[in-house]
């Protein structure tokens, strides 16, 4: 089926040239030095035919006024369409991104004098591997030659909403924003882990059925939240487009499904059988009944009724949270005040969703700050249960004491308090302080993953700059306390433009990580470190080492890399490095930048005279 595709794809292209050769879009001056450009003001727009592998039309195209694309949902295909031009004196490479994850189908063509040069299909209707860059949004590469021009043409066909964002990117702002978007996506989920492996906690030690929704609850939001980000679709469901194309319904049916039964189970407390039981009870048979009919809906409609069933069901919450507070039950309103923030982002969310209103948060920024909100305020409420629950049981163990000193009271003793009573409390706090102390300990190795996350380099898998400038100090701290040697290593791949330009950036991706594993494995010891510097450029840091020791590591690796093939799916290539060494000796007074610049000034003297050698600083030299 793939092949067809491709074949189909070919066989267009070619009928599409002569209309393409008519239609030139408009060129504007981009700079294209800047880390991230919006191409929205510069973008041509235009509707087509019901097939995006047809040609564009040639006639009619009109410009945005705003700096987002929000047209509503609309499912016939949106051409769109600007000319990038590279005035720079050197060849350039980027990421051209549109930004919604949830888009079915996108053709992406590049023309370069009036003839197609590349065609890329992608969209959520396809396995996520099929992606040229495997990103949660749709990441197209592009290079652009000294003086080149390239014409940008994009197809968007979609049963959801065609709002988003198109950003050309230079590679190294991406990976900076890509880190950051990871960082923040990370702190989130470990929060609503956390909170629900507490909620699984507390249902394990008390059977406690409300927490176990609770639960369910939290874990169907996040995955719908997942689901809007495409992380879901990444890591989850890679080969399963149909699941994330339907997976918001699915998870949005489990979550009225739960807290359904929530305000059923509050309600009970106070008075059973009565008609807000039935009616969250007939909501949640409900959801269950519409869930495999999801399946079948279309997007637009789906999202429709799913955004009216959601608010309905907020609305009974706000409504029994206020029938419970006139019966008296003033506590345990946790639920229905997150119900009711929820609301109030449902209502945003629609607002964004089906009106032409441009909030400034997106529909997925709204979920997420409702979620975390009833993240804290549930768990002060469990704190705050926790903390009664102790407080009243210090005080029936203080009656207890007291009672058992008035011998005149033991014979009343248990009229006032019953044997069983101490005990159980006990045995409950101590259940409560465990559950506590397992939620700490969880929030703790989250927030260690993620720390070890943030110093990692996600293209080589290796340690980044940043962790590096932090090793290198403190390194040198040691290196002075312990009166002991500190060498480094810094070296670059020989003529690694030279790749990128003839074998493109896949093979350029891959030779760097080649070239991290390589190196990586000629370290024997485990203070010996290796780190991505910026680039093609890596550092290693060689505690208790002297400079000859260091210069011998240094030739391995610069061997070893030389007979390594790197082989790609396209290519294969093989590449060398060059390096300079420089360690401290005897002397303790160096500072960061000061090392470096001894081993960079080495590393420049191994390419001067050369390329694919090892050259050492001395001090005399």
């Amino acid at each position: 089926m793939r092949k067809l595709c491709w074949l189909l794809i070919l066989l267009i292209t070619t009928s599409m040239q002569s209309n393409l050769s008519h239609a030139s879009p408009a060129a504007y001056n981009i700079d294209l030095n800047r880390g991230s450009v919006n191409l929205v003001p510069y973008l041509e727009y235009n509707i087509g035919n019901n097939d995006p592998l047809e040609a564009p039309p040639v006639e009619g195209w009109s410009t945005f006024n705003e700096d987002y694309i929000k047209l509503g949902y609309d499912d016939r295909v949106h051409w769109f369409r600007l000319t990038l031009e590279n005035n720079t004196t050197f060849p350039a490479s980027f990421y051209f991104e549109l930004n919604n994850p949830l888009v079915d189908n996108i053709t992406f063509y590049t023309l370069k004098d009036g003839k197609v040069r590349s065609v890329q299909n992608i969209g959520d209707s396809f396995e996520f591997k099929l992606r040229p860059v495997l990103h949660e949004s749709f990441v197209i590469p592009l290079s652009l030659l000294v003086d080149d021009t390239l014409e940008v043409y994009v197809a968007v066909q979609t049963a959801g909403s065609v709002n988003f964002k198109m950003t050309l990117w230079q590679k190294e702002s991406f990976q900076q924003q890509q880190n950051y978007d990871r960082l923040i996506n990370g702190i989130f989920i470990g929060l609503i882990l956390a909170a629900i492996f507490a909620y699984l906690i507390v249902f394990l030690f008390s059977q406690n059925k409300n927490a176990l929704l609770d639960a369910g609850l939290m874990t169907s939001l996040l995955l719908i939240t997942s689901t809007m980000n495409g992380l879901a679709f990444h890591y989850l469901w890679p080969e399963f487009p149909v699941m994330q194309q339907h997976a918001i319904y699915l998870f949005s049916c489990g979550a009225i499904f739960c807290s359904a039964l929530l305000a059923k189970n509050y309600i009970d407390h106070v008075q059973k059988n009565h008609i807000l039981t039935r009616s969250f009870m007939g909501i949640a048979l409900c959801s269950i009944i519409v869930l495999p009919f999801t399946l079948y809906l279309s997007y637009q409609f789906g999202l429709y009724l799913i955004t009216v069933a959601a608010i309905t069901i907020c609305g009974f919450h706000i409504y029994s949270g206020y029938w419970l507070w006139k019966q008296g039950l003033h506590e345990e309103q946790d639920l229905n005040v997150g119900v009711a923030i929820l609301l109030c982002a449902l209502l945003f969310i629609a607002v964004n969703s089906f009106t032409a209103a441009n909030l400034p948060f997106t529909n997925l920024q709204l979920l997420q700050i409702a979620m975390i909100l009833i993240v804290t305020i549930l768990s002060v409420n469990m704190i705050k249960q926790h903390i009664e629950h102790a407080l009243v049981s210090k005080n029936y163990a203080n009656a207890l004491h007291e009672d058992i000193d008035d011998e005149d009271n033991i014979s009343a003793l248990p009229e006032r308090l019953p044997d069983s009573l101490t005990n159980d409390l006990e045995k409950r706090l101590a259940e409560q302080n465990l559950e506590l102390q397992l939620t700490l300990r969880e929030l703790e190795d989250r927030n260690s993953e993620l720390e070890k996350l943030n110093t990692l380099d996600a293209l080589s898998g290796i340690h980044n700059r940043r962790h590096f400038d932090k090793r290198i100090q403190a390194e040198l701290r040691r290196s002075r306390r312990e009166l002991s040697p500190l060498s480094v290593i810094m070296f670059d791949v020989d003529h690694f433009k030279k790749v990128n330009d003839t074998s493109g950036h896949v093979v350029g991706d891959e030779v760097i990580r080649t070239v991290a594993l390589t190196a990586d494995k000629m370290l024997n010891r485990s203070s010996d470190e290796l780190f991505r510097y910026g680039g093609e450029e890596f550092a290693v840091l060689l505690p208790s080492t002297e400079l000859e020791g260091a210069y011998i590591i240094a030739e391995k690796i610069r061997i070893e890399i030389e007979q390594t093939s790197i082989t790609t799916s396209s290519d294969t290539v093989k590449c060398t490095v060059s390096a300079g060494v420089a360690c401290t000796g005897t002397e303790h007074n160096y500072a960061p930048d000061q090392i470096l610049e001894l081993a960079d000034k080495a590393l420049y003297q191994a390419k001067e005279t050369g390329r694919n050698k090892v050259v050492t600083y001395k001090k005399e030299d």
